[in-house]
């Protein structure tokens, strides 16, 4: 009688020859313990032994005497370019709004005014760090930032951070700050009354999609990820028509064309978006939604982080 060799595992998958369904779904929760371990490491209290071995596990500490300490890599990661409490806001946040889509509830919880605050002051660093690249690779976007009394419209204003990035690159400029959220529009006031800047930028109450002025700016940022499908599709034919000819519009995007190494990712985001009611636009759907809209010379624009991508485009 031949052989039938060993016992299938029970905890193996034979259609992969991985690992079984229910090992995969421990691995998952794990991880997101391992995140919420990683994110708590951030107040830069000593790590508990247990803390501090679960982390190593994991590969993010190492023994430090008789405890344990971050690796160097991890400790910058978690102070950041916003300070310490960025991160593990956001790990508590995405944790918390995975739970909500888990049990079916819709999950969107107002921030304090503290978490939007950190989270302007990282827009507007990264709004610093776009412009400096559509200097060096966008033709006669560093004469933009040099146009005498360039007019700027920040769609989403929030604190105004990213009109603050701008008007402080580009002396004589003004802004034009729209949001819907009247909080969001008194911590601009207050953000940008500290920074002198109050007296240059026009906050509104008001939703893109009703803007009805024309030819009134040189450049406009219009925040796909923070902006539902139907309102991008009523927004960008008036954003166009409120540019003058040949202003621009940017725009930028987490999602890629190319997601083959990082299937996993992409899926993630997208749900997340879906979940979230945010337009989930690839550089390459946006490139030609722009041109759908009327926009010329769509250019995309990879930038120092993997996943992200500027789009810009000229009005006609």
């Amino acid at each position: 009688m031949a052989n039938a060799g060993p016992d299938p595992d029970p905890d193996s998958d034979p259609a992969t020859a991985g690992p079984g369904p229910a090992a995969r779904v421990d691995a998952w929760l794990n991880g997101a313990w391992t995140l919420a371990a990683l994110a708590a490491a951030a107040e830069g209290r000593p790590l508990s032994r247990e803390h501090g071995r679960l982390l190593a596990a994991a590969g993010c500490a190492e023994p430090d005497g008789d405890g344990w300490r971050l690796l160097p890599a991890y400790r910058a990661l978690l102070a950041g370019p916003s300070g310490r409490p960025a991160f593990p806001r956001r790990v508590a946040r995405q944790l918390g709004q995975a739970a909500d889509a888990a049990v079916g509830r819709d999950g969107r919880e107002e921030e304090d005014d503290a978490a939007l605050l950190q989270e302007g002051a990282a827009s507007g660093e990264r709004m610093g760090a776009f412009l400096d690249l559509l200097r060096e690779h966008v033709a006669g976007f560093g004469d933009l930032l040099e146009k005498d009394g360039l007019r700027f419209l920040d769609v989403g204003t929030g604190v105004g951070a990213v009109a603050a990035a701008v008007l402080d690159r580009v002396p004589g400029s003004s802004a034009v700050g729209l949001d819907v959220e009247p909080r969001a529009l008194r911590l601009a006031e207050h953000h940008l009354a500290e920074r002198g800047l109050g007296d240059r930028v026009e906050l509104r109450l008001l939703d893109v999609a009703d803007l009805s002025e024309r030819g009134a700016y040189d450049l406009a940022w219009f925040p796909l990820a923070a902006l539902a499908p139907d309102t991008v599709g009523r927004a960008l034919p008036r954003v166009r028509e409120a540019l003058r000819p040949g202003a621009r519009l940017l725009t930028a995007t987490v999602l890629r064309d190319d997601p083959a190494d990082d299937v996993l990712r992409e899926a993630v985001v997208r749900w997340r978006m879906s979940l979230g009611r945010i337009t989930p636009w690839g550089p390459r759907e946006a490139a030609r939604e722009l041109a759908a809209a009327g926009y010329r010379d769509v250019r995309c624009v990879r930038t120092p982080e993997r996943v992200l991508t500027l789009v810009t485009a000229r009005a006609p």
